[in-house]
Order: structure tokens, then C-alpha cells, then sequence
């Protein structure tokens, strides 16, 4: 089971954008972009992982479910074959 069904719900796991473009290092306007397009690229996975370790502890944004949100798009075979 998903802990989140979309990016929106990443970023806005935040109490503002931002403040998650200033934990993960990007600009405001590209945080708003990521929501509006429902897309976050994978450079920012790494400082998103870390900024939500110490800002949610054990309700942190996790590696998986970075990956499972990336990957669900992907048409099912291969994903399995993966």
C-alpha cells in the first residue's frame, strides 16, 4: 500500500512550498511547478528523503515511495520485469 497516491501529497507533506523548496533545494517557482504538473525530477529525491527524516521522523518521506510514485506511470510489464 502507497502512503501517497500523487507527488502533490510530497510536497505538500510540508507546511508551506516554501518551505519544501528550501529543505530540498530548489526555487520556489520550480516547487510550483512540481505540483502543478504533478512531477518531481530525481535530483531532488536524495534532499527530500533527508530534509523529511528530520522534519517528520518516522512518518519521513521514504526512498520507496519516491520510487513507487516515479514508477507508476510505467506500463505494468515492465515494471515486473524490472
Amino acid at each position: 500500500m502507497r502512503k501517497f497516491s500523487d507527488f502533490k501529497e510530497v510536497i505538500d507533506k510540508w507546511p508551506s512550498r516554501k518551505d519544501f523548496a528550501r529543505h530540498v533545494g530548489a526555487s520556489i517557482a520550480a516547487v510550483h511547478k512540481m505540483h502543478e504538473t504533478d512531477n518531481i525530477r530525481g535530483v531532488y529525491f536524495q534532499n527530500i528523503i533527508e530534509a523529511s527524516k528530520r522534519i517528520h521522523g518516522d512518518d519521513a518521506v521514504t526512498a520507496d515511495d519516491l520510487c513507487q510514485l516515479a514508477a507508476r506511470h510505467l506500463p505494468r510489464d515492465k515494471v515486473e520485469a524490472a
